[in-house]
């Protein structure tokens, strides 16, 4: 009897082991999910003057390396083109909060990005979107450092 009841404590412990940890998975995701709501998710569409296509990417690529080294509250720029038109820009734009793109406006590298990029920019709608869902693979995006 005393075996039985042995194994049945060890099951015991066992399942409530894996639900503790079921539990903090929930709470887990929970908490992503709770710090994703205060997210600003914005997709910025450009037309880009033709006879700027590289500077502009450029003036870009400096921008974002320096946004996401130095601004915590900067999560995500992603800047693409279309395949078809290059002068067709978008930039997924993912700040942690409104606050943490008001800073991000301000900064040095932003204000030079806008200012050297006037004239190549033919056009900018910023379209402000809320995530369904987000997925990538970890480590996905990191650059290989040399």
């Amino acid at each position: 009897m005393h075996n039985h009841f042995t194994c049945f404590q060890n099951s015991l412990a066992k399942a409530t082991a894996r639900f503790s940890i079921c539990m903090l998975l929930v709470l887990i995701q929970l908490s992503v999910a709770a710090q994703q709501k205060d997210w600003m998710v914005r997709m910025a569409k450009l037309e880009i003057d033709s006879a700027y296509l590289q500077q502009y990417r450029s003036a870009v690529e400096e921008h974002t390396k320096a946004a996401i080294a130095n601004e915590p509250g900067v999560l995500t720029l992603y800047a693409m083109y279309e395949k078809d038109h290059p002068s067709r820009v978008m930039v997924l734009e993912i700040y942690a909060n409104k606050e943490a793109y008001q800073l991000h406006i301000k900064t040095p590298h932003f204000i030079k990005y806008k200012t050297s990029t006037l004239k190549m920019v033919k056009s900018l709608e910023l379209v402000d979107v809320i995530p369904v869902e987000f997925g990538a693979k970890p480590g996905l995006m990191e650059t290989k450092k040399e």
